[in-house]
């Protein structure tokens, strides 16, 4: 997990401070107390394999950043969340260097207590998720894919591609029961 944890880190300073940025132990320490870094910290821990622990922290990132983590949800390295409220992770997968922005959630299209893993989604690595996506169902994103605000998947996405929008359909009127 320590390996993990500093890949978040070094992934968040690239991204906040630019490609050359080298840090220290002290700047990691430093940074993995900020907003945007704490959540990561306890997603980590969420997934952990302790039992109790992994309950503990999910909770505590509920409550305090407004994170809900699948505890069986493999995270690759570098996951940056630059804002996290309303953040839903049910995915079965993530890869690595994922930026998953707030309101987005990864889960099934149904609910799903039994974390059965064709109804939940895979993404790949190197995934940009704007704020207020949904990706939903047993379906895959390809490496390199941007998924823009607001957007709802359903479907699954090859690698390179950038998505964008919602398709609403009418399915019955208003006075339908």
């Amino acid at each position: 997990m320590k390996k993990l944890v500093l890949s978040d880190i070094d992934n968040y300073l690239m991204l906040s401070r630019g490609e050359h940025y080298s840090a220290n132990m002290f700047k990691r320490l430093i940074t993995m107390i900020s907003p945007r870094m704490l959540p990561v910290l306890f997603v980590r821990i969420s997934t952990s394999n302790l039992p109790i622990i992994n309950r503990i922290f999910s909770i505590i990132n509920v409550m305090l950043f407004g994170i809900e983590v699948n505890s069986q949800c493999q995270i690759g390295r570098g996951l940056f969340l630059p804002h996290t409220s309303g953040t839903v992770i049910g995915a079965r997968e993530i890869g690595d260097n994922c930026t998953i922005f707030q309101g987005v959630t990864l889960g099934a299209k149904n609910l799903d207590f039994s974390n059965a893993d064709d109804k939940r989604p895979v993404i790949g690595n190197n995934v940009t998720i704007g704020a207020g996506a949904k990706v939903l169902g047993g379906i895959s994103i390809g490496n390199n894919v941007k998924i823009g605000a607001n957007t709802v998947v359903t479907k699954s996405i090859p690698d390179g591609k950038t998505v964008i929008g919602s398709k609403a359909t009418i399915i019955g009127s208003g006075d339908d029961e």
